[in-house]
């Protein structure tokens, strides 16, 4: 399993790591942060910012990816909203699987 911390789905989720049955796809997870949030902007280097990563990289008019310097348009910028059901329905293994459980349930 994979663990990734949510942000913005349900107020006793977030912040804390789940172990994911199934790995998150990629393009919902920030390149910068790690953090899987509602929204995320895909820019043409393929880097995937979150919206607060995202705000934090605004200069001269337009924003540029942390990771490699590319500088984008808002106008190209690809937003992708991830639904709380679709992420909430996903499987996670229970937060004391290190301690020998073996519980798989839904994340909400």
């Amino acid at each position: 399993s994979v663990a990734y911390k949510l942000v913005g789905f349900a107020p006793q989720l977030d912040w804390k790591p789940l172990h994911f049955v199934r790995p998150i796809p990629s393009d919902r997870i920030c390149s910068a942060c790690g953090l899987v949030r509602r929204m995320a902007a895909s820019l043409p280097c393929a880097h995937v910012l979150c919206q607060s990563c995202y705000g934090q990289c605004a200069r001269d008019g337009a924003h540029v990816c942390p990771l490699d310097g590319l500088k984008c348009a808002d106008e190209i910028i690809n937003w992708k909203e991830l639904p709380a059901e679709e992420l909430l329905e996903r499987e996670v293994r229970c937060w004391n699987q290190v301690n020998g459980c073996s519980a798989v349930m839904a994340a909400g």
